[in-house]
């Protein structure tokens, strides 16, 4: 701002700028600068340049420090004063960073200062359209209050009504003004006259308030007065406008971070070239470093897995060269436990206007838990598989299996009763001959239950399990894998039996016993061993453990064996699931699992499972011998010819025998055959098992409750579920000769005593 005027020799006032007289009402043409206090300043100014001062120099005027010029003329003195100051001064309070409010009062104050005897306020347009103070502590509190809530409209005093026109609202006496009836009240006691109201408006032009002065005599604004008002206001627009982004800025940085908070990923910020790498605070609970350590590139970098380092930072590289806008990497990062987790970074690039990086903003997502889920389903599709294609070569097997051990039965008897009519001692080595098969079937039929357990893997029923049962049917299973390593001893003392499930406890001592037979090196047999031993703790807990002779663990790499996708052995030959699994397992079941173990000395698995409660162990009640049964009717369904002639040699020296192949046939004939028992295959093709069975109990339901169902394995699910509900009897192929004629005379004598 700048000031001018003309002083005469004498030191009275030639002429003045109306800025001037704004400032300084005392100030006009005729006053002698010598004879008014506040001009005094003006006056020593004066008499310096004309003493020779030639150098500018400063002068006290209207309340603050002006840079002073004097020009000497022929009839006075021509004086100019600039207010720099005061310029530097609006601009250290707009660029403070102050909070608004008080911005806006050191604006007030500065319009108090170039008007003097003037108060100043700022009301500022709320969210609810209502006016509010912003600044104007020197103004009386009752007019504070009274403007606090204001509404705008045409008649609500000069504030209300600058904001409702978006116009300088100027009254020379709010006394008597239509537009200050409401506050006639308030105005009556206080020494103000003049009010001049100026709207603050934004750059789109909408109200966001008003600045105004109060006077304290009745008069209109000059122009200079007028336009200073005006830059004020627009200082203050400034002002708001600046908060309101810095509002929007914070609050956009908070719900940034609340949303970083609240994600499940970690979100980073890389300064590229301050290299600098903020993290948010996920960064803790999902990897386990804290945030207040300083982090680089090259500390990213280090955590990336050294397999994958090289591919991961060329990646990042290429995307810089090139100036792309995203960059997407997945690789296993480093955790702070020593742990890896599998990442899936999405990164988004920024620019300079000369195309140099300058940010790298992202997230991490640890992917491993979905990774961990998605192996558990490929295996568990897996284990169904060969669960399914288990119980269904054991269905093959069994059906001749079950003629092929009825015949050996059948022919050992009759040789018997030959060797016992003739005797004849050529025979008995035929004899031992047949024997020696007998014993050989009874192990095909051992592997094949022992198949059917393990098929049964994925079932999630429990029931009472004896472990050692379990355990010699997973030997079987592994035996293959342990006989060419080392030698197998069995310590298995008695037990007490636990609450589990049968296959998915085969799977747990299958994996424990394979494990053991790979940590022994081949060609060593004689010089290794595995023990496998059953025991009761002193909680009367189960202890089931496999020691082996072979290798052992590492110390760094014991902590590890139980997490997913841990795994020692080569690319190719493990997924790192068998004891994660195990693991799963057991504690479902209430156990644990741990392991001891020294390298070079072998290692020692311990699984201890919590007893049955005693209810569930009790012995069964001696079941009478059963009375010696009356020739009986027994029909016999079964699509295997041989299993009908085998069950034929057995049965038919005592009960009257009718075979079907073809249930369709059995349905037509059995009602008029009227049997006592009905042996019936469950797998089919012509007809299942389970359709004759619902056909019968709807036409002939007598006939339905005399049915015992074979199976050499019902491996469709439709079969399960229906053997599973139905209460009918049930003949496990491969069958014994002692069990079939047991079971016809218990069948025949029921059905005779209840006719």
């Amino acid at each position: 701002m700048r000031v001018s005027l003309l002083v005469s020799t004498d030191g009275a006032v030639a002429a003045v700028t109306d800025t001037a007289t704004a400032l300084e009402p005392r100030l006009v043409a005729g006053v002698n600068l010598a004879d008014v206090p506040e001009l005094q300043p003006l006056a020593r100014a004066v008499q310096a340049a004309r003493q020779g001062a030639t150098e500018p120099g400063t002068c006290a005027f209207a309340g603050q420090t002006w840079d002073l010029e004097v020009s000497m003329t022929p009839t006075g003195a021509f004086v100019t004063l600039e207010a720099l100051q005061g310029d530097f001064e609006l601009a250290e309070v707009l660029t403070s960073g102050r909070p608004l409010s008080e911005v806006l009062d050191a604006l007030a104050r500065l319009s108090e200062r170039r008007l003097p005897g003037y108060l100043a306020s700022v009301l500022l347009l709320g969210d609810d359209g209502l006016l509010r103070p912003g600044a104007g502590s020197s103004l009386p509190v009752t007019l504070r209050a009274a403007s606090n809530g204001l509404a705008p409209g045409p008649e609500c005093g000069a504030c209300g009504s600058a904001v409702w026109s978006r116009g300088p609202v100027l009254v020379a006496d709010m006394r008597g003004d239509r537009r200050f009836l409401a506050f006639a009240e308030v105005l009556e006691p206080l020494d103000l006259h003049a009010c001049w109201s100026f709207p603050i408006l934004s750059r789109a032009g909408n109200a966001l308030g008003t600045l105004s002065v109060y006077g304290p005599r009745p008069a209109l604004p000059t122009a200079a007065q007028a336009a200073f008002l005006q830059s004020m206001a627009r200082f203050a627009s400034l002002a708001v406008e600046q908060w309101g982004h810095e509002r929007s800025r914070h609050e956009i940085l908070e719900r940034f971070h609340l949303a970083a908070e609240a994600s499940t990923n970690v979100i980073y910020d890389w300064n590229v070239r301050a290299d600098v790498l903020e993290w948010s605070p996920r960064l803790e609970p999902v990897f386990g470093y804290d945030m207040a350590t300083p982090r680089n590139l090259a500390w990213w970098e280090s955590c990336i897995h050294p397999a994958e380092r090289v591919q991961v930072t060329s990646s990042l590289n290429l995307a810089l060269a090139e100036r792309r806008k995203t960059w997407v990497g997945t690789y296993r990062f480093l955790k702070k436990d020593g742990s890896w987790a599998t990442v899936i970074d999405h990164g988004r690039l920024l620019f300079d206007d000369e195309g140099a990086p300058v940010r790298l903003i992202g997230e991490m997502q640890d992917i491993s838990g979905q990774q961990q889920l998605q192996a558990r389903l490929t295996l568990t599709e897996r284990l169904a598989s060969v669960g399914t294609l288990a119980a269904g070569v054991a269905h093959e097997i069994n059906n001749p299996l079950a003629w092929i051990s009825s015949n050996l039965h059948f022919a050992l008897e009759e040789l018997g009763k030959l060797r016992a009519e003739t005797g004849l001692t050529a025979l008995d080595e035929v004899a031992e001959a047949l024997n020696d098969a007998r014993t050989g079937a009874e192990r095909v039929s051992t592997i094949v239950r022992d198949l059917k357990l393990f098929s049964r893997a994925q079932d999630e029923q429990t029931g009472i399990v004896d472990v050692r049962r379990v355990l010699e049917s997973a030997i079987t299973m592994a035996r293959n894998e342990i006989r060419h390593r080392a030698q197998l001893e069995r310590r298995l003392d008695e037990v007490p039996l636990v609450k589990g499930n049968e296959g998915k406890l085969s799977q747990v001592f299958l994996n424990l016993l394979i494990n053991a037979a790979h940590a022994v090196p081949e060609g060593d047999v004689g010089r290794n061993a595995i023990v496998v031993s059953t025991t009761v703790d002193a909680n009367g807990c189960v202890v089931v453990a496999v020691q082996d002779t072979g290798q052992g663990i590492e110390p760094d790499v014991l902590p590890h064996i139980f997490d997913p996708f841990f795994t020692t052995k080569p690319v190719g030959q493990g997924t790192g699931l068998g004891l994660s699994i195990c693991h799963s397992i057991i504690t479902s079941l209430g156990g644990s699992i741990s392991v001891d173990s020294t390298p070079g000395r072998g290692s020692t698995f311990k699984v201890t499972l919590p007893a049955a409660p005693p209810e569930f162990r009790k012995s069964p009640l001696p079941q009478p011998k059963p009375p010696l049964a009356p020739r009986g009717r027994i029909a016999l369904i079964d699509d295997e010819p041989a299993v009908l002639v085998a069950l034929q040699r057995l049965l038919g020296p005592h009960h009257e025998v009718k075979s079907f192949s073809r249930p369709l046939q059995a349905l037509d004939e059995l009602p008029a055959f009227a049997p006592d028992v009905v042996f019936c295959d469950v797998m089919m093709p012509e007809m299942s098992g389970a359709e004759l069975f619902r056909r019968l109990r709807a036409a002939h339901p007598r006939l339905a409750e005399r049915v015992v169902f074979m199976t050499g394995g019902a491996f469709s699910a439709t079969a399960r579920e229906f053997l599973d509900d139905v209460e009918r009897p049930m003949l496990e192929k491969p069958f014994t000769a002692e069990g079939v004629r047991r079971l016809a005379n218990e069948q025949v004598a029921k059905a005779r005593a209840q006719a």
